[in-house]
């Protein structure tokens, strides 16, 4: 039965009667390269090499083609019987052994693109040939009857046959895996330039008597054009320079006129040039495919930095998309806002309504505002373009209108607000703004994490060169495996919080960015559910003490749903202010705040009315959306100032509140930018500051 791995007889006996053939046909071309008056090697052994190749490329099973071929012409040569035996088994064996370990235990690629091909290829020839020469060696002490082993003999036949395998091997092997290849017309010109240098140096050395040149040997300078060709040529191009090079050593060493055809111990002196031709061989083949290797992983490392560029593209667009996803929902969520704030606080001030219903209205409101406002900024810290605007901050201040900010929330759920705070005044550098915004979210996360009418503690106190502020509450807790998570954003303590009390959790996140960008810390502290939580935010204070800003430079604080009443005099003066929205219900609203406190309003609702009511009334203030259909806000306002014959002020009013969108508005020629829903108490403020100018 035949074996499996076995090729079919129609198959093989044609690749069987080539193989013999062939090797036949190399054989009796082989033992003509015995130098006379040597030990009986020749300097290299050609069908080792062919040997090799034929069962790693056809199959190990056409072995019987090589013992045959071997029998024939050794037969016809005269040889004894036993010694052609022992010959034949010896080559046999060499190639099976080579082609097995390649195949079984190197995974050797004929391209002998890596360092493990050839290292593989010369550990096969080293293993393969020593048992060769081995076998070689014995039959000839046994069947001669010669006195001892000959260790010369065994030296002759293992150099002979290894480099056979490294100089002729890894060339079959690679032009006939791949014999076809394509080259630009420079390349051609550079392959013809550095084969042709080879050529022409391997025929001065090894078939002329020059031999050197001023002394020098042309040896040396041969290894120049073989770095050429193992830096440019590749593994293909460094085969064929050591085939060329074994090959014209080997027939010059008998037919032309080199060192060796003079030299009075030809024995030494076949030794010293198989040893030149096998170790320029060893070092090239290793070169070549370390050099090849590294080019291959040069351009595996650049097919990565593509994708890693092409992922980064993606991955910054995709990050673009959900910014200007989130940058519009706040202004779409924004718009409605507006007219429910203005219309809650017509409310207040006409007095309507029952009270506890207008400041659960109001909490709510700030609520979803101060949502809106935290989903923006950290997106903008996730993408490195938040800024801090850092100056001289008094602690007190800052805690004052945090509480301030939360004060509807805790009301609403009927805490205790509990403060300790430290008598002496403490200033550290920081953003007023973003610091109030932090310690908001602290007590905001405990009102919402509280069941009514808990308690909230508010505790700051200094410590050497730092400033602890901590927010303790008496509600749910954290499991502790969930402290570290409760900084994440979209996470948050998960143990313990109903549906009702479930939310997108990004306060606490925003908080310890935030604080990080102060250079401080916050950590948080819970003995488990049921058992409140303790969160601390900690701040490195200056070592001077800083310098307090002028008043009149002072960020001025958002005052939605703020308590404050009118600025003292800000009714001192009409103005005639032109409100222009798309939002009609917003526009209404904030109409008739303004009309509460005295002023003239003008409605439009597109870019043309209000171009048209403008160029009529010649309004002192013009109260701008940006987001208008046909002409945007900015373009309006240019128009507006371009064909205003008096001074006009224009005040920018939309659901964009980034810094690239003030910094739009005021290339636009806006004197201020409101960021929709708009307490009255800002727009107010911001008149009398318009006034004040």
């Amino acid at each position: 039965m035949e074996e499996p791995s076995y090729t079919s007889l129609r198959a093989y006996w044609p690749k069987f009667v080539a193989v013999a053939v062939l090797y036949a046909a190399l054989l009796v071309v082989s033992f003509n390269l015995v130098p006379r008056g040597g030990v009986g090697t020749s300097l290299v052994w050609p069908p080792a090499a062919l040997g090799l190749v034929v069962l790693f490329f056809w199959g190990l099973d056409l072995w019987p083609a090589i013992a045959i071929a071997f029998f024939v012409v050794l037969y016809f040569r005269g040889v004894y019987p036993p010694l052609i035996a022992t010959t034949a088994v010896a080559n046999v064996a060499e190639s099976l052994i080579a082609a097995y370990i390649l195949k079984r235990y190197v995974d050797f690629s004929p391209m002998q693109n890596r360092l493990r091909d050839t290292l593989g290829l010369m550990l096969a020839s080293l293993a393969a040939s020593a048992v060769s020469a081995s076998v070689i060696t014995f039959g000839v002490f046994v069947f001669n009857q010669r006195p001892a082993l000959s260790v010369s003999l065994w030296v002759g036949v293992w150099i002979g046959h290894l480099v056979s395998l490294i100089a002729f091997g890894p060339f079959a092997l690679r032009w006939l895996y791949r014999p076809l290849f394509t080259k630009t017309f420079l390349e051609i010109v550079e392959g013809v330039a550095l084969f042709g240098s080879i050529a022409t140096l391997c025929v001065l050395l090894f078939w002329t008597p020059y031999s050197s040149v001023a002394g020098i040997s042309l040896l040396y300078i041969l290894i120049l054009p073989l770095l050429w060709a193992a830096l440019r040529a590749g593994p293909r191009g460094m085969s064929l320079a050591l085939f060329m090079l074994a090959t014209i050593g080997a027939t010059g060493v008998l037919f032309g006129y080199g060192p060796i055809t003079h030299s009075s111990d030809i024995a030494q002196a076949l030794f010293g040039i198989q040893m030149v031709i096998g170790m320029l061989s060893l070092i090239f083949l290793l070169f070549s495919s370390i050099t090849e290797e590294r080019k291959e992983a040069i351009n595996n490392l650049h097919t990565h930095v593509g994708k890693l560029e092409v992922a980064l593209t993606k991955i910054s667009s995709e990050d673009q998309a959900k910014s200007d996803f989130i940058a519009i929902l706040a202004h779409e969520l924004r718009n409605p806002l507006s007219p429910i704030l203005s219309g809650l606080e017509l409310l207040k001030l006409q007095e309507r309504g029952r009270p506890e219903v207008l400041r659960m209205m109001g909490a709510h409101l700030h609520t979803i505002a101060r949502l809106l406002d935290d989903l923006l900024d950290i997106t903008r810290i996730s993408q490195k373009k938040f800024n801090l605007q850092k100056e001289s901050v008094e602690i007190h201040a800052v805690l004052a209108h945090a509480i301030e900010m939360v004060q509807p929330q805790i009301a609403t759920r009927r805490h205790t607000l509990l403060t300790s705070l430290p008598d002496e005044e403490i200033w550290l550098n920081g953003d007023p703004v973003r610091l109030t915004q932090i310690f908001a979210n602290l007590l905001t996360n405990s009102a919402k994490y509280t069941e009514p009418g808990g308690t909230i503690t508010l505790r700051a106190e200094r410590t050497d060169n730092t400033l602890a502020v901590s927010v303790q509450d008496n509600g749910i807790g954290i499991a502790p495996e969930r402290l570290v998570a409760v900084f994440e954003p979209f996470g948050g303590a998960e143990t313990g919080i109903s549906q009702r009390q479930s939310g997108l959790h990004i306060g606490l996140s925003l908080a310890k960015r935030m604080a990080e960008m102060h250079h401080g810390t916050i950590k948080a502290h819970s003995a488990g559910v049921g058992t409140g939580t303790t969160v601390t935010v900690e701040i490195p204070l200056p070592a001077t003490m800083p310098l307090a800003m002028p008043q009149g430079l002072k960020a001025r604080v958002r005052g939605r749903f703020s308590k404050v009443e009118r600025p003292a005099g800000a009714g001192t003066e009409s103005l005639t202010i032109l409100v222009v929205d798309d939002n009609e219900p917003a526009a209404r609203g904030l109409g008739a705040l303004l009309e509460h406190y005295g002023h003239r309003v003008l409605l439009a609702y597109d870019a043309m009315e209000a171009l048209a009511l403008a160029q009529e009334h010649r309004p002192d203030v013009a109260i701008l959306d940006i987001g208008l259909p046909a002409m945007d806000g900015y373009q309006l306002a240019r128009e507006m100032r371009a064909a205003a014959k008096h001074p006009l002020r224009c005040v920018a009013l939309t659901g964009y509140g980034q810094p690239e969108d003030k910094r739009k508005a005021q290339e636009a020629g806006f004197d201020e930018h409101l960021v929709k829903p708009v307490s009255i108490v800002d727009v107010e403020r911001v008149l009398l500051e318009l006034r004040s100018r």
